[in-house]
């Protein structure tokens, strides 16, 4: 066996004559002016495979395997990839699928076909072991007193020491501060004053 793909075998009568892997880091050019762009790098890319391998009606069904092909590719699921010496290369979906029938018979059933597939890496970007919702309260936010429930009043009590009243535990001190104290002050509407009064001061 020359490698799996998640249940489709390639063997190695009919393994890939080409095995071609890509691999892009991505970089953000920033301008600056009367200055050269500034290059900063951002992550590193997902990994691409691309196969070349013949299929021969001396070996198999040339159009039955493009099909066991063109089906795992519909499904559109990460498949393992393991080669034959045992190396684990990740999970892949099947990205692209060219075939051209280089010979055919005189009723028209390909006999050899070659194809190109692509893989593009399905990377795993989650840990399982870590728990879904952090085990602290965020600074900030507080449990309200219900479902669909909204408070501006942290549940949590506070603490005071002295004269100092200090939030409590895993409530951001912003939610703590309380409204003005005293009489509101006069305001002025747009209504207050009509726009005959009004007058431009004489210039200088």
């Amino acid at each position: 066996m020359f490698a799996i793909l998640g249940d489709i075998v390639f063997e190695v009568v009919s393994s890939p004559e080409n095995l071609v892997s890509m691999r892009q880091y991505d970089y953000a050019e920033h301008r600056v002016v009367q200055n050269t762009p500034q290059l900063q790098w951002l992550a590193d890319g997902l990994e691409t495979l691309e196969f070349e391998m013949l299929l021969h009606g001396a070996v198999a069904d040339p159009a039955l395997r493009l099909f066991e092909l063109e089906t795992a590719a519909a499904l559109h699921e990460a498949l393992p990839l393991v080669f034959g010496n045992g190396d684990f290369r990740g999970f892949f979906v099947i990205a692209a699928i060219g075939a051209v029938s280089q010979q055919l018979s005189a009723a028209g059933d390909p006999l050899v076909i070659r194809v190109r597939m692509v893989l593009r890496e399905w990377p795993l970007a989650f840990d399982p072991n870590l728990p879904p919702v952090p085990n602290f309260t965020p600074i900030g936010l507080v449990s309200g007193a219900g479902a669909g429930t909204s408070t501006t009043t942290p549940t949590a009590q506070a603490v005071t020491s002295g004269t100092t009243t200090l939030p409590a535990a895993g409530v951001s001190a912003v939610l703590t501060l309380g409204g003005p104290s005293g009489p509101p002050s006069p305001g002025v509407q747009p209504g207050d004053i009509s726009t005959a009064a009004i007058t431009r001061s004489a210039l200088s």
